[in-house]
């Protein structure tokens, strides 16, 4: 009998990750959850098969003297190419859900570690007076903490503290992702897309009242989706009638493409669309009629009095729509307008139009970085003024 070679166990893909040592504690805990992870993964080693013993060979017939000799071939041979060829089966599959849980484990050790060397650099940082103003103030900007470490990073520990400010507002507009370009003035199909009360409507009129000025009122044309929201419609159709621009509708896809169709001669054409929470499962269906029609570019308005969380989670939920820029609105309503800032650091998206107000089409004003962070500053202090219009009267 001949014993078939053992099957040799595959090799399991073990994590790595690209960071820095991590504390011991949670570096063996790691260890341990991909060791588990490997051990689920690897199948067992096949036990060493042994091929059946073949049959006895018949006695070959004694040939007559006379007879010429002839060379049998030797039975090992014979055993060698009749033996049967063994495959090895297939381990039976784990638990999903155990496979589940354990990489969920090794996740959330990675966080851990992530966050214990946050901590230690940031302890770092503040080892500087300069650094460690530079975090405070980034903070009272409303900055997301590991962009404004990133920027305190670049600011030399001995700088002079009167230029420190300078310096770290420099650093942060050399991070802002500003569009080259007004898309507006490109002309095309323009959507405007984002949550509810974003201001997508107001905005929509402030661009149609800039390109209008510019060029002619019948070179624009405006459309809304939200035919179902109450009031929605109207408040278009008012800006329209304002602005002597022609306001349409479109309640589907199939009647948006038509639609777009028949306004193809204009140079611009604004669409509405309907305001829809990120979780609003609606949204999905409403992108798609964007993604249907093709020749539509987006715009992502972000109303930058919300928190850093949040408008994190609204881009992420629209990036379905391909948003090609990024419209900050209600700038006048916050004090602390990093948070907007840091989600378009972070998602790369370029900052086209910012908006601080009410006014058609005055509030509307085209993104620069210097601007940007200059304002910080003069946000941050009138959101501190005490606001008491009658002890004010009072005073005068």
């Amino acid at each position: 009998a001949v014993a078939a070679p053992a099957a040799a166990p595959a090799a399991g893909n073990r994590a790595h990750f690209a960071i820095d040592p991590p504390p011991e504690a949670p570096a063996r805990q790691v260890a341990a959850a991909a060791a588990r992870i490997e051990a689920a993964i690897v199948p067992p080693a096949m036990p060493d098969a042994v091929a059946p013993a073949l049959p006895a060979e018949p006695a070959a017939p004694v040939a007559p003297p006379a007879a010429a000799t002839v060379n049998v071939p030797a039975p090992a041979v014979d055993a060698a190419v009749a033996a049967p060829v063994l495959s090895v089966v297939a381990a039976a599959p784990r638990d999903d859900r155990q496979l589940a849980e354990l990489r969920q484990e090794v996740a959330g050790m990675r966080q851990l570690i992530e966050r214990e060397m946050n901590r230690f650099t940031d302890e770092r940082l503040r080892g500087s007076p300069v650094r460690a103003n530079a975090l405070d103030l980034m903070d009272e900007y409303g900055f997301d903490a590991g962009l404004a470490r990133d920027v305190a990073v670049q600011m030399p520990a001995d700088i002079d503290p009167a230029r420190a400010r300078g310096l770290m507002l420099g650093l942060i507009s050399k991070k802002l992702p500003i569009a080259p370009v007004d898309p507006i003035e490109a002309g095309g199909v323009i959507a405007l897309v984002g949550p509810t009360g974003a201001g997508k409507t107001t905005t929509i009129a402030k661009l149609a009242s800039r390109f209008a000025e510019a060029h002619a009122a019948r070179d624009v044309a405006l459309v809304t989706t939200d035919t179902q929201r109450i009031g929605a419609r109207e408040q278009l159709y008012g800006f329209g009638r304002q602005l002597g621009i022609a306001v349409h509708e479109a309640s589907s896809g199939t009647n948006l493409n038509q639609l777009l169709e028949r306004l193809a001669d204009y140079k611009l054409v604004l669409i509405d669309t309907a305001g829809l929470g990120q979780r609003d499962r609606a949204l999905t269906a409403q992108l798609q009629w964007l993604r249907a029609a093709g020749q539509i570019r987006t715009l992502l308005v972000l109303p930058a009095n919300t928190s850093f969380q949040d408008m994190d989670e609204v881009v992420r939920r629209f990036g379905a729509a391909n948003p090609q820029g990024l419209v900050l609105t209600k700038l006048d309503e916050t004090g602390r307008f990093g948070s907007a800032l840091s989600v378009a650091v972070d998602h790369h998206l370029p900052i086209t139009w910012v908006t601080d107000g009410q006014d058609v089409p005055e509030d509307l004003h085209r993104a620069s970085a210097a601007n940007l962070v200059l304002r910080l500053e003069d946000l941050r202090r009138a959101a501190d003024m005490p606001c008491n219009p009658e002890l004010n009267h009072a005073v005068a």
